[in-house]
């Protein structure tokens, strides 16, 4: 969307929107004078702010823009050419990457390309930070995002003001605000799959923020408020277990004595105990309640026992302490599966087991629906959830991977979800057998358990349209 008449009026900038921006952007605390940086600038309204605003506060010396071009859009020529003309006005250095062809998940490729070549120049040139555009409502889109489709406390912390040597100094400021105050200032692009409601994260913001907004108009503030107090008690808890991990033996042959893991909070428990398998496993662990509840149960035992983490990984508890074992199978607990938005045919190879993706016609998926061995997905859906558009969605991912603690299925013909535990047990499957077992997921959503269960998710519609099937061959006779 242009400025009122098409050209930029960049003194404005120094007026009121310009005061606001490059407030919000000091009140962040991540930007001090005499930072250099590198600044991703993709044309629409949020980047541009980005780089009026850092401009404004450093200077357009300090500052490198990064476009990258995707060609994957018609108009991603016009956005170029928009953002050279921005960085023009502004004295700001422009450096233009050609991403080429997408390979595997497109919304994964292009984070990729974009954030290394980022950081490839911030080392070459020596620079402070990068800096991208989030604001307060693609903050609030996520953590919601996340409550639905993601269980426990640090999924939902995604997006945080600073990741490493990332910055998103706009995080105080919400969407709306930014496209107002930048509509007199500049021109920006406006990208238009941010209106298909086919895309769940467009309806979080058109149509769940909206309403949660009707029901109070601060909703979207109050989100990020919790979201940001949730994160400094996550910093404290973690910091309490370090605290208590600091004191204690925790070399692997000895583990972890269980009478000090009684003492604390129970919170404090679930992340002493996640700390000491990330660190063991170098690996991010999911440690839920009820993990750390039978951990302890275990403790109270004679005999001991085994809590699964996933990976073949596992919890050993015996003669008072708890230790964190391999299983071996790390390397293949989570494999991408060779397919994207669009549908890349060919074999995954894991463990013993081989999956065939292949593209087939509506008609071909109903024809050949009934066998366990074999899975119908529907294409549409998944290219939607496949690039749904935001950085920190990488866990949308469709994968193979290991049956994990937890696990739940809500199984196609049934109501409500079941344990992945119970479907082993009910399918006679041989506890030898569970830990090589591939479980087809999306997220942290079971689609598939070749030859167990299929969820009634992703489920071909009554088109023609062309579908994903994916073929299970496993390593034993059927």
């Amino acid at each position: 969307m242009p400025a009122a008449d098409g050209e930029f009026h960049l003194n404005r900038l120094r007026g009121k929107p310009g005061y606001v921006i490059r407030g919000a952007i000091e009140e962040s605390g991540l930007v001090a004078q005499g930072d250099r940086g590198v600044v991703l600038v993709s044309g629409g309204a949020d980047s541009v702010a980005l780089l009026l605003g850092l401009e404004s506060l450093l200077g357009g010396g300090s500052l490198v823009a990064l476009h990258v071009n995707y060609g994957l859009r018609e108009e991603a020529g016009a956005d170029e050419i928009l953002v050279r003309q921005i960085c023009s006005r502004l004295g700001v250095e422009l450096l233009v990457c050609r991403a080429g062809s997408p390979v595997g998940n497109t919304q994964a490729w292009a984070r990729k390309i974009r954030l290394d070549e980022a950081e490839k120049i911030r080392t070459t040139r020596d620079l402070d930070w990068i800096a991208i555009g989030h604001n307060r409502t693609d903050q609030a889109e996520t953590f919601l995002y996340r409550l639905v489709s993601s269980p426990g406390a640090r999924s939902l912390l995604a997006m945080p003001p600073r990741s490493g040597h990332i910055i998103r100094p706009l995080l105080g400021l919400d969407r709306g605000s930014i496209r107002r105050m930048l509509e007199p200032v500049a021109p920006w692009a406006e990208d238009a799959t941010n209106d298909d409601m086919n895309f769940a994260r467009n309806r979080i913001r058109r149509v769940l923020l909206g309403d949660l907004s009707r029901v109070n108009p601060r909703a979207e503030l109050n989100v990020t408020r919790t979201r940001a107090e949730l994160s400094e008690d996550e910093e404290a808890l973690v910091a309490a277990a370090d605290a208590v991990l600091s004191q204690a033996d925790r070399r692997s042959d000895l583990g972890l004595d269980t009478e000090l893991v009684f003492g604390q909070h129970s919170a404090v428990r679930r992340r002493m105990l996640r700390r000491i398998a990330e660190i063991e496993l170098d690996r991010p662990v999911v440690v839920s309640m009820e993990t750390a509840a039978e951990v302890i149960r275990l403790a109270g035992e004679p005999e001991g026992g085994k809590v699964d983490l996933g990976g073949g990984d596992f919890f050993e508890v015996i003669q008072g302490r708890v230790r964190v074992r391999s299983g071996g199978g790390s390397d293949k607990e989570e494999l991408p599966m060779p397919v994207s938005a669009s549908i890349d045919p060919g074999t995954t190879t894991f463990g013993g087991w081989e999956i065939l993706s292949s593209e087939v016609t509506g008609a071909e998926a109903k024809a050949g629906f009934g066998s366990p061995w074999e899975a119908f997905i529907d294409r549409m859906e998944l290219t939607f959830r496949l690039v749904e558009g935001q950085p920190g969605a990488d866990d949308l991912l469709l994968i193979l991977r290991t049956w994990q603690e937890g696990d739940r299925v809500e199984p196609l013909g049934m109501a409500g979800s079941k344990k992945l535990q119970d479907v082993f047990t009910d399918s006679r499957v041989p506890a030898s057998r569970r830990r090589s077992w591939p479980v087809v997921a999306i997220g942290g959503q079971v689609i598939w358990v070749p030859g167990l269960v299929r969820s009634r998710h992703l489920l071909v519609g009554d088109g023609d349209e062309a579908v994903l099937r994916l073929q299970a061959t496993p390593p034993f006779p059927i």
